[in-house]
């Protein structure tokens, strides 16, 4: 079935996602969810399976298949294929770490400063190569709320952050694909994990790092760089920065690497 959205709009490529900005007649988001209501039904995304939609433009995303997140049911892992007016359909996707090239839409958007806004106005979609996607399975979904009844969204936004290792919180990554880290938080979300070889690299906020204990990539920045390259950290790196300092600045995530 082709379905089209109410209003025309373009498609937006940004880093491991695909941003569609629109008001939907029938059409929304709900978890990683697509939702049609249509003629009294209501169908989600593993009933929509072959479903293609209208981007304008002659852009056109199609739904492959869907299945549940395995570690995780209430995810639904969506196999996309998009084409426009001159090529031929195409995964939109990267492969992740197990070679999947899948990924699913989110009840929002992200704004050039890199800040998710969650609501019904906007969906986005993203791959699970990329941080938005990652930092969704780890558990942090912006749209839910913790045990203790607060929003998760900082949570996201940090994790974000995080994942690329953007210290600064400006969208510039220095991560490599591939590394491991250990990640915890205060909410009984994720726990520290990893053996000894692990140790204390950073506390983030929803702006980037607090405190930066040491780099995860030295031969990409070194703590030495780090502090002309991001000055509000200059005086918050090294030995300066440990797990209870970067609470006491506002982390509410850390993390531990090699």
């Amino acid at each position: 079935m082709l379905f089209r959205r109410g209003i025309v709009f373009a498609l937006v490529v940004l880093a491991g996602s695909l941003a569609l900005p629109a008001a939907a007649t029938g059409l929304s988001v709900e978890g990683t969810s697509f939702v049609l209501r249509q003629e009294g039904r209501v169908l989600r995304s593993p009933d929509l399976v072959g479903a293609e939609l209208d981007l304008g433009d002659g852009n056109v995303l199609r739904i492959d298949a869907v299945r549940t997140d395995p570690q995780d049911p209430t995810i639904f892992l969506h196999s996309f294929s998009t084409r426009d007016a001159v090529s031929d359909w195409q995964n939109p996707c990267d492969a992740d770490a197990s070679g999947k090239r899948e990924g699913f839409p989110l009840p929002g958007r992200w704004d050039a400063n890199g800040a998710f806004h969650p609501g019904t106005e906007h969906f986005a979609l993203t791959c699970t190569s990329g941080a938005q996607a990652k930092c969704i399975r780890f558990g942090y979904k912006p749209w839910k709320q913790s045990k203790d009844g607060q929003s998760l969204l900082p949570l996201y936004e940090a994790c974000i952050r995080m994942v690329r290792a953007d210290y600064c919180g400006t969208g510039e990554a220095t991560t490599l694909d591939g590394t491991e880290i250990d990640i915890y938080d205060d909410r009984s979300i994720q726990h520290p994990e990893a053996g000894p070889e692990f140790l204390f690299e950073a506390g983030w906020s929803p702006q980037g790092a607090v405190c930066v204990n040491h780099t995860r990539i030295p031969k990409n920045i070194t703590t030495q760089a780090l502090a002309s390259h991001c000055p509000r950290l200059a005086n918050a790196l090294g030995q300066a920065c440990d797990e209870a300092t970067a609470r006491k600045l506002g982390a509410v995530l850390f993390n531990r690497s090699r």
